[in-house]
């Protein structure tokens, strides 16, 4: 997710105000004569707010050669180093050029103040991992060292992909935060945990850096990987547009290029639990609009909401794609960067306007055949509390299941296989299953993990196929299918599923003692080693959480 920047501009110069509303910048050198230090600062800040930082450093270093002492450009200063991830810096030249300001501008100064030291107060401590060709600069706490050789690779992939489609990449350095737990979004953002929980948002791109939780911070992991990728899209739009992009376009595109760093474009089909859910809406016509998309998707009321609501901006581009390929989105991008209204700039580009387009892409959706999915249920985002060491295995998600009969089954079979009854509580997940089907990831698991300690690893394959499909974000299934071929001395399918497993989490020790055993049997060195450092980095640290 992404959203806009804080234009704090106002009560700060009138002429400020009134040189922020011409028509956007596009050269890089000062001009011939320099400009006043009032203009000068407020070309800076217009430069910011169109998150154009590395244009705005080159014109504010040039300016303060001129005016080393102007208590505007410091202010101006101060906004660049905060969008720079240099947060104590920001205090200081803030609280040294405050004072000189008039006193309307005073209260969004103290607006602004609070917001940098917001993320100074939670990055304190963290640690740093620069990429050796200086491209990204990653802050982490130290248990979430783990995740960056995975981390890297998905920033690179991604970043030489994005460069591809989009015509170049943004000039300057990238920020990676990674936080340790839901509570550290929440601060460092606009979004309070309750909007993060209710909607399952779990990173953002805003303040010119990426903004992602650590897969440690929720019970079950979660699709880490392509959520930083997406991340990087909405970074790659905001400087390329300019940061005119509506949030549905933004989201749309973001959702639609996640995949990009491991697959082409076009290529990667809605989840089942999205296809499924997208299907039903349509079918009834309840969709989320363009309108209740805004101003964020974290500001939806469900997780089902925003679900529905990615779905859908996800086909919109799609869609768009299928009509006119790549070249026709980046058009698209341009156009609102040259200042052309959303009509204008759609019907310049695929002939209709933004009501239009809605009412052809519900059309040509209703005829793409989406599927339902019979038993399929809703499962949601669960995020841990600080402190809190449970993971999947300790927290069954009876809430997936609405039956009051299949419910008690189940919870019984969890009694009893959590004390070693297997043979019981495979009893008892049968006897749900009977009742409830076979599309529960609870159930399912609970059968499988049984199995597996009865010595019976030939039935889970089968039994685990239908939730494999159904849900690709639940990890345990992918480790009990991996246990299951290991046993069954299919080393490639054991490896496959491990892998899964690991892209949603990386802090399951068994996980990577399991891989760098198969990849040294497959002769992987490097991967192999990957997989040791891991497991060593999660032995000597003992619980991630």
């Amino acid at each position: 997710m992404t959203s806009r920047l804080p234009k704090i501009l106002g009560g700060l110069s009138a002429a400020m105000v009134v040189l922020a509303g011409l028509t956007a910048f596009t050269g890089l050198a000062l001009a011939e004569e320099p400009l006043p230090a009032e203009d000068g600062a407020a070309r800076v800040l217009k430069l910011l707010d169109e998150w154009q930082v590395y244009e705005a450093r080159l014109e504010l270093d040039a300016l303060q050669k001129i005016y080393p002492n102007d208590a505007l450009l410091g202010y101006a200063l101060s906004r660049t180093l905060f969008l720079e991830g240099q947060y104590a810096d920001a205090l200081g030249i803030l609280d040294a050029a405050a004072p000189k300001l008039p006193a309307e501008a005073q209260p969004a100064l103290v607006q602004f103040r609070r917001e940098v030291a917001k993320s100074a107060d939670a990055l304190k401590g963290f640690d740093e991992h620069v990429t050796p060709d200086h491209r990204f600069r990653i802050r982490y706490q130290a248990k979430d060292a783990l995740l960056m050789p995975f981390l890297v690779e998905v920033l690179t992939r991604q970043d030489e992909a994005l460069a591809t489609d989009f015509g170049g990449r943004p000039e300057g350095q990238v920020l990676v935060e990674i936080y340790p737990d839901v509570t550290y979004l929440a601060k460092v953002s606009p979004l309070t945990e309750k909007d993060l929980e209710t909607s399952g948002t779990i990173a953002l791109c805003k303040y010119n850096r990426l903004m992602v939780t650590s897969p440690r911070a929720t019970v079950k992991g979660y699709g880490w990987r392509d959520t930083v990728a997406h991340e990087l899209v909405h970074y790659y739009i905001s400087k390329h547009s300019a940061d005119t992009v509506p949030i549905w376009l933004h989201e749309g595109l973001a959702k639609f290029h996640e995949t990009r760093w491991r697959a082409m474009p076009g290529t990667t089909p809605l989840d089942p639990p999205q296809e499924d859910l997208l299907a039903r809406s349509l079918t009834a016509d309840k969709l989320v609009t363009f309108q209740q998309m805004h101003p964020s998707m974290a500001k939806l009321p469900s997780q089902e909401a925003a679900a529905l609501a990615f779905a859908e901006v996800h086909m919109v581009i799609d869609e768009l794609w299928r009509r006119k390929g790549h070249a026709a989105l980046v058009r698209l991008i341009g156009r609102l960067r040259a200042g052309d209204a959303m009509d204008a700039a759609l019907s310049a580009t695929y002939g209709v306007s933004l009501d239009g387009l809605w009412r052809v892409w519900k059309k040509a959706m209703k005829s793409r055949g989406f599927r339902t999915y019979k038993g399929l249920v809703r499962t949601s985002l669960k995020f841990k509390r600080p402190g809190q060491a449970t993971d999947a295995d300790d927290d069954p998600d009876l809430s997936t299941i609405t039956e009051k009969k299949v419910k008690d089954l189940a919870h019984l079979g969890e009694l009893l296989r959590a004390r070693g009854r297997h043979v019981a509580a495979l009893s008892e997940y049968r006897k749900a299953t009977a009742l409830g089907g076979d599309g529960n990831p609870l159930l399912q698991n609970g059968t499988a993990a049984s199995l597996l300690v009865l010595g019976r690893p030939e039935q889970v394959p089968a039994l685990l196929e239908r939730v494999r499909s159904y849900y690709p974000g639940h990890v345990n299934t992918f480790v009990n299918l991996g246990e299951a071929h290991l046993k069954l001395g299919d080393s490639d399918k054991a490896r496959e599923a491990f892998e899964a497993a690991v892209e949603l989490n990386p802090f399951h020790p068994r996980l990577h003692e399991a891989l760098s055993a198969l990849y040294t049997a497959a002769g992987r060195t490097a991967e192999a080693e990957r997989s040791r450092a891991a497991l060593s980095r999660l032995q000597a640290l003992g619980s991630p959480n």
